[in-house]
């Protein structure tokens, strides 16, 4: 049997290297693998400041407080992170840490929901960082732990010093005691529950969620 020519060889080793190209242009395109991810928002909290934002009304009693802080490495990737506070009992309610590719990806997809649903003004990073350190301080007073991914949305803030910040931060209600705002998704019975057992029945101040049903649950 005569053996392929030079040629067809060639050809064979080009059609298996089209067919090659064909299959991987078919697999779906990951930003990050998720160990490169980790590491790149661990390593955000080096990359200059990209913006740092905070509700508007934070000081106003009765209110969530919405932070972003977000970072951009040399490279252009996005590193931002997002806490919500409660400075009146909770604490730090939610937090989560998301990497984009781009900066037009993050403002699409994160930046304009957060300054959709809170007025939003630039911050120091250093008084973020401190609503961040003193509302978790006093939760855990309470008896409350902040949201479990706050950790990793922690990396953002980088060398944040939260003693820089001479700002005064407002905890509990205006009379001093805790104020428990009741959120959506919160298990109000239990909160109260535990608040009773820690401060007495008139030890804290509770505001009714709308409608006054209790919805979801709050991991303690």
């Amino acid at each position: 049997m005569a053996k392929p020519s030079a040629k067809r060889r060639q050809q064979a080793r080009q059609r298996k290297a089209a067919r090659r190209m064909e299959r991987r242009a078919k697999r779906p395109a990951l930003m990050y693998r998720p160990q490169s991810a980790r590491a790149l928002l661990r390593a955000s909290g080096s990359w200059p400041l990209h913006e740092c934002l905070l509700a508007k009304e934070w000081q106003k009693e009765y209110t969530i407080i919405q932070i972003l802080v977000a970072r951009r490495s040399p490279a252009g990737q996005i590193a931002a992170g997002v806490f919500l506070a409660d400075p009146g009992c909770m604490g730090v309610k939610s937090a989560f840490a998301s990497l984009f590719d781009h900066r037009r990806d993050y403002e699409r997809e994160l930046r304009q929901g957060v300054v959709d649903r809170q007025d939003m003004v630039e911050a120091d990073v250093n008084h973020v960082a401190k609503i961040i350190r003193e509302t978790i301080a006093y939760a855990k007073e309470l008896g409350f732990k902040p949201d479990s991914d706050y950790r990793s949305a922690m990396h953002v803030l980088g060398d944040a010093d939260p003693d820089a910040c001479d700002v005064p931060i407002q905890l509990g209600g205006a009379d001093g005691r805790p104020l428990y705002f009741a959120g959506p998704h919160d298990n109000v019975s239990r909160i109260l529950a535990k608040l009773t057992r820690k401060l007495g029945p008139d030890g804290f101040t509770y505001i009714a969620p709308p409608g006054g049903e209790e919805a979801g649950s709050l991991d303690e």
